[in-house]
């Protein structure tokens, strides 16, 4: 090769030489490159590991207060199951012009399912949905409101549209799905 190199004018090898060292410089960069993707990789993965490690550490944590919680409802066959809840919300809105959705259970991975159910009042006064409210609110907490919206019904001057997201807390015994 030095022969080779040797036995071209000096021409030749300056633009030999610059080709190399251009094909070097490319190579280099191309390198320089896949590394700061693969230090990226390293430190996105070593934070995402380290994230994982605190979540796992964190499980005991919640387990513990998983069962504060427990130990704070006093009574846990005060809860309301789906059934129970719709019943119960049912039974409230006796007097109210009332919508009430299908029930939707949601079981978690912890002790506890939640229950949810939408309720609808058309052309309510506002002191029976207050009432409704208030024994609602007295059977706390195991049932509560999650979120309730008020409208003025445009047709009827006094009169409002309120929907009401009611949950319920069960406490499930082992085994036990709500």
């Amino acid at each position: 090769m030095k022969n080779f190199f040797n036995t071209k004018s000096v021409r030749e090898r300056v633009l030999m030489t610059a080709f190399l060292l251009i094909a070097a410089v490319s190579w280099g960069s191309s390198v320089l490159g896949r590394m700061q993707v693969l230090q990226s990789d390293w430190s996105a993965t070593s934070q995402e590991l380290s994230d994982q490690i605190a979540s796992f550490n964190s499980k005991t944590q919640e387990d513990e207060r998983a069962k504060k919680v427990t130990a704070q409802l006093v009574d846990p066959s005060r809860s309301l199951n789906a059934t129970q809840l719709y019943a119960e919300v049912s039974r409230l809105a006796q007097g109210l012009q009332a919508d009430l959705g299908s029930p939707r259970p949601t079981v978690g991975k912890t002790n506890f399912a939640i229950n949810s159910l939408q309720a609808t009042f058309r052309h309510a006064n506002l002191e029976p949905l207050l009432k409704f409210y208030k024994e609602l609110s007295a059977k706390a907490p195991y049932v509560g409101v999650e979120q309730c919206t008020i409208t003025a019904d445009r047709g009827s001057p006094g009169q409002i549209t309120a929907v009401f997201r009611i949950y319920s807390v069960v406490v499930l015994s082992s085994g036990t799905k709500s």
